[in-house]
């Protein structure tokens, strides 16, 4: 919430005329759109929302422009006369029937910027050209603006006076794609919510051929090659492996912010049925800044932003979230874990408290031009663009989002957004606001240029910590510490220490975020410095140590168990286990599976005898100290195969009186002698497979013979 000066009214409509005749149907038909349009809005009933684009084919970009509309539209029968009344006969929705004023209680430029602080140009804006990236031609965008800006008094941005250019996606002015009303009121808003927010910055206007995503990343780099300092795209689809490319290239550019909406249908678009599930892309790109949607509202001298309920947000299931975001106060509550959260920041989008946007170009025949009430997070994209345009662009920081996020909490910069919803999510803050960082509202609305601009040098508000097993030849991993100041870069350097900790030295050329203990590092602890830079300077900070560091060659220190029937399990622990490549118990080879470095899980095998543990490994063979007692098993039987009806001795160890036995699953009868000897007779049916004996009594279980009986 932000108390702002008294504020100037909406601007003046255009002069005065006489109405008569059929001319008082069309001031009628203005002051009833008025009345059930003016803001804030009455009440559900009172209107309608229509989005601009059509629905595009699966795969391709929906254009989030959102206009707010009477609950009901006028009749033919008065759209009709309006239009006689005024033009002569112009057809409804041609050019020549256009609404010819803003309507009354919305969102002017001035208006804008009295929300959120902002001066209407700067010396920084001088300089920064921001680019709008659309499908389609807008065949009257430069006449649309001009219209826009005479309205409200901004200076003129035009082609004739280097403010206006207009390209396609390979960066020529011509040839231009083919028109699209939908995509021309997109791209209206566009153009004019970006020079409304920096009033002298350039605008370049890039269309592309279509709504593809391959077109529309052409016409991304496009922007860039033609120097675009700011990138604006207002439009979306939920995301899908198959981008994962278009975000690595087309939407990844160091030191330029690329902002995308996030999308008009809530939390992982739950709000439009007819859509798929997920983040919004390109918003999820890693590279981009996720602009999502406010309401944002006035009284008395005070604005209030609320998450707007039909804002997009969510967790990328693709893309994994930057350090700034993942390291932020209050991400871990978003539920989103290790990857992307949407938003980054918001702006206002709700159509019920929009912006005024004037589009000559029909959507559709028949629908109606000229000035109308626009909202959707294809409104909150170019405002946010306009900030970073006046703060001078992304001012050599390799991602300008992580900009954002160093100011995260600090009220003179941002308006935290810390209550409403746009879904359900559970507890998670993916899809509530709240105070702090939170998927709708991201980091909160900007206010003044404090939050694109850079912050001070690095401090770190948590150490580094090293990750892996301390053993000669195993790869240890830097996890990075928190740091203020928005890092654009680490640096580290690996440092070996004494038992203790302490009498700690640099290790030539350890200056990356993994090493490997050598040899020398045996019986020695490791750290690592981490510095953090940023453009205003950097900071360091040391982790803890860690270590010993354990030699290569294998060692085995304990037994989890150091008894048990074959085909039970147990586990090695010791060091340089890694590289294991036999396992062997009482001098039969058992199967083993590595877990770690430090420990190895075995499988007593059949025919096991009581004795020593040992590993063979790349480095050497680790024998145990103690002894496993294999408690029952069967070393081996006599003959190995015969006719039903043949007595088969069976000796082995641990068998009582309870023992049973199968030959290749067929019940024997069985003649118990002593622990170590069983006779059994082979039953009708045996087929061919090993003989099985199982306890009922301690020690209880089933093991079977190393190798099989034939009948």
């Amino acid at each position: 919430m932000r108390a702002v000066g008294p504020q100037g009214g909406d601007a003046a409509e255009s002069g005065s005329r006489t109405r008569t005749g059929a001319s008082a149907v069309l001031a009628l038909l203005a002051a009833v759109l008025a009345c059930l349009l003016a803001g804030p809005v009455a009440g559900a009933s009172a209107h309608r929302l229509r989005h601009a684009c059509a629905k595009p084919p699966p795969g391709r970009a929906a254009c989030l422009a959102e206009r707010l509309l009477p609950g009901r539209e006028p009749s033919p029968r008065a759209l009709a006369a309006a239009a006689r009344a005024r033009h002569g006969g112009a057809a409804p929705g041609s050019a020549a029937a256009e609404a010819g004023k803003p309507i009354p209680g919305f969102l002017t430029p001035e208006r804008l910027h009295a929300a959120y602080g902002l001066p209407n140009e700067t010396p920084a804006g001088s300089t920064q050209t921001i680019a709008v990236v659309d499908a389609f031609n807008d065949p009257t965008a430069e006449a649309d603006l001009a219209v826009y800006d005479r309205q409200f008094g901004l200076p003129e941005c035009t082609a004739a006076n280097g403010c206006l250019r207009k390209l396609n996606q390979q960066g020529a002015a011509s040839p231009l794609p083919a028109n699209n009303g939908g995509w021309a009121a997109e791209i209206s808003i566009d153009v004019q919510m970006a020079h409304a927010t920096c009033q002298n910055c350039r605008i370049l206007l890039i269309e592309t051929r279509s709504e593809s995503f391959a077109d529309l990343g052409a016409g991304v780099n496009a922007a860039v090659t033609a120097g675009a300092g700011v990138v604006s795209n207002s439009y979306g689809e939920a995301e899908a492996p198959a981008y994962a490319g278009l975000a690595a290239g087309a939407y990844n550019h160091p030191t330029i912010p690329i902002l995308a909406s996030t999308g008009d249908c809530g939390y992982i678009d739950q709000a439009c049925p007819a859509r798929g599930r997920g983040a919004e892309f390109p918003a999820a790109a890693p590279g981009v800044i996720a602009v999502g949607g406010t309401t944002l509202s006035e009284s008395g001298g005070v604005w209030t932003s609320r998450a707007w309920n039909e804002g997009g947000s969510g967790c990328s299931a693709i893309f994994e979230a930057g350090p700034w975001q993942s390291e932020a106060a209050g991400f871990a509550a978003t539920g989103c874990g290790a990857y992307r959260a949407e938003a980054d920041v918001s702006a206002i989008g709700d159509p019920e408290t929009g912006v005024d946007v004037y589009d000559s170009t029909p959507e559709e025949p028949g629908a109606a031009t000229g000035w109308g009430v626009w909202g959707g997070t294809s409104v909150s994209s170019p405002i946010v663009a306009g900030e970073f345009g006046l703060a001078g662009g992304g001012q050599g920081v390799a991602y300008p989002a992580a900009t954002l996020y160093a100011h995260l909490g600090q009220a003179g910069a941002l308006d935290d957004v810390t209550s409403g919803s746009d879904g359900e999510c559970g507890a998670a803050t993916i899809c509530r606001a709240l105070a702090g960082y939170d998927g709708p509202s991201g980091v909160g609305s900007p206010v003044g240029l404090e939050a694109c601009a850079l912050a001070a040098s690095p401090e770190n508000t948590s150490p580094p910590t090293i990750i892996g097993v301390t053993e000669q030849g195993v790869t240890l991993t830097v996890h990075p510490g928190g740091w203020t100041g928005a890092p654009t870069g680490y640096g580290y350097q690996w440092e070996r220490c004494g038992l203790l900790g302490g009498s700690c030295h640099a290790i030539a050329l350890a200056t990356g975020a993994t090493y490997t203990p050598l040899q020398a590092d045996v019986g020695s602890t490791l750290r690592v410095r981490e510095t953090a830079h940023n453009a205003a300077g950097a900071g360091s900070a040391v982790s803890a140590s860690v270590g010993p560091v354990a030699s290569d060659v294998p060692s085995i220190k304990a037994l989890s168990a150091t008894s048990g029937i074959t085909g039970s399990h147990f586990v090695i622990e010791g060091s340089a286990l890694d590289t294991s490549t036999r396992v062997g118990l009482g001098g039969t080879e058992a199967h083993f599976a590595v877990l770690s470095p430090t420990r190895v899980e075995v499988t007593v095998p059949d025919g096991a005898r009581t004795g020593r543990v040992y590993v063979t490994t790349a480095h050497g063979i680790a024998v145990s100290r103690s002894i496993f007692t294999v408690t029952l098993t069967i070393f081996s039987f006599t003959p190995a195969a015969g006719a039903a009806g043949t007595a088969v001795s069976i000796s082995g160890n641990g068998f009582t009186s309870s023992a049973t036995v199968t030959f290749a699953g067929t019940p024997a009868a069985v003649v118990f002698l002593s622990s170590r000897r069983l006779r059994a007779t082979v039953p009708a049916g045996a087929g061919v497979g090993p003989i099985t004996v199982t306890n009922a009594s301690a020690p209880a279980g089933t093991v079977r013979s190393a190798r099989t009986f034939t009948p």
